[in-house]
């Protein structure tokens, strides 16, 4: 996480509107009324949440590529910082503002994110007051009980889309900085849970998150799109590999070991455990495609005895397959239907007629 992307001293990549526009689509899910709207967002990073997955996924989505993980990009030169200072953000997006608190070595690197939002409260120290280590940690406390002082309902970004968690109020509550909320004097002077009511606001943001902007959509298609197209590109070569002979013995399991390979190795990646059968991997060969055997399928049972060599009618030669590929990330995915050679004689005379109408027609005219 403490790899930061500069080009000649600038940042790279970092748009305006693309950052006021992904916080008003957080804040969009603050309007309303009602116990199911909170009255602010809360996201801290670091030591701070325990390093919670979900506030850190909201972190990339508002300050992208700031906060990514071994980000490796030749053009880029590559800036190391210590974590735990770029970690030491505290956000709270309410519907109308926002209030962040960081320390003046991570503000130089904020800045160009936040400049542009609207109604940002800022809690910052000046470098001399924060070498002071006490002072700053009474500040960044004082801070955080300033800025939720208006709320009483807040959301929390508990779970991460790569690892979901049931929501426990009670392990939000033993975050370092809600403990220290109860502090008497600089804190609240009471438990954190027992002033506010705290709520799960993961699946809302993964809505939220998974819209495509300017950002992800360069991502998808420099990144995503490159890996994607990669499998096709091996599938093809694979099977280019096999013989006339070879290619009868061939089961939809050995065709689609590359797509489930690519599937099964992202969701491992993301610790996603949901295999969802909407989206999944597959290559069906001949008569084992049909609709039934698409609702019925498993990519990670797939057949050893569904083979090119009696999957077509009566038990011959398959004449087609299908085959979809899907990236265990983000919302590529393809299905395609091939042919094994020509599977029928085309009745020419017909089209000649008719291009020879055409054509005498043409003359008319």
């Amino acid at each position: 996480m403490s790899s930061i992307r500069k080009v000649n001293g600038k940042f790279s990549g970092i748009n305006p509107a693309v950052s006021c526009c992904r916080l008003r689509q957080v804040q969009a899910l603050l309007c309303g009324s009602g116990t199911a709207i909170p009255d602010g967002i809360l996201c801290s990073l670091g030591i701070d949440s325990r390093y919670n997955e979900g506030c850190t996924e909201l972190a990339k989505y508002l300050f992208y590529g700031l906060y990514e993980q071994n980000q490796v990009n030749l053009e880029h030169g590559l800036e190391e910082f210590p974590e735990e200072m770029l970690d030491d953000v505290i956000l709270l997006i309410k519907v109308d503002c926002v209030h962040l608190y960081c320390n003046p070595l991570n503000y130089s690197y904020l800045l160009p994110y936040v400049s542009h939002w609207r109604n940002l409260h800022l809690y910052c120290m000046t470098e001399t007051e924060y070498e002071d280590e006490e002072a700053a940690e009474e500040f960044k406390i004082s801070s955080f009980v300033a800025m939720v002082q208006d709320c009483y309902h807040i959301g929390v970004p508990y779970s991460s889309q790569g690892q979901i968690q049931k929501f426990d109020m009670f392990m939000v509550e033993k975050w370092p900085l809600l403990q220290a909320f109860a502090l008497e004097g600089i804190g609240g002077g009471s438990f954190f849970t027992m002033k506010y009511k705290l709520m799960d606001m993961s699946e809302n943001l993964w809505q939220v998150y998974n819209r495509l902007d300017p950002v992800s959509l360069d991502n998808l298609l420099t990144e995503d799109l490159v890996n994607f197209e990669k499998q096709w590109n091996g599938f093809f070569s694979g099977m280019d590999l096999e013989s006339h002979l070879s290619i009868l013995e061939l089961s939809e399991a050995q065709a689609g070991e590359a797509f489930r390979s690519y599937y099964l190795h992202g969701l491992i990646s993301r610790k996603i455990t949901d295999k969802s059968k909407c989206q999944q991997p597959y290559v069906l060969f001949g008569k084992h495609s049909a609709l039934e055997d698409l609702e019925n399928y498993l990519f990670n049972f797939p057949s050893e005895s569904h083979q090119v060599r009696n999957t077509g009618p009566q038990g011959s030669a398959a004449r087609h397959m299908i085959l979809q590929c899907v990236a265990p990330k983000g919302p590529l995915a393809c299905a395609r239907t091939y042919f094994f050679g020509t599977t029928h004689n085309p009745y020419l005379g017909e089209v000649y007629c008719v291009t020879l109408l055409v054509s005498i027609h043409l003359l008319h005219i």
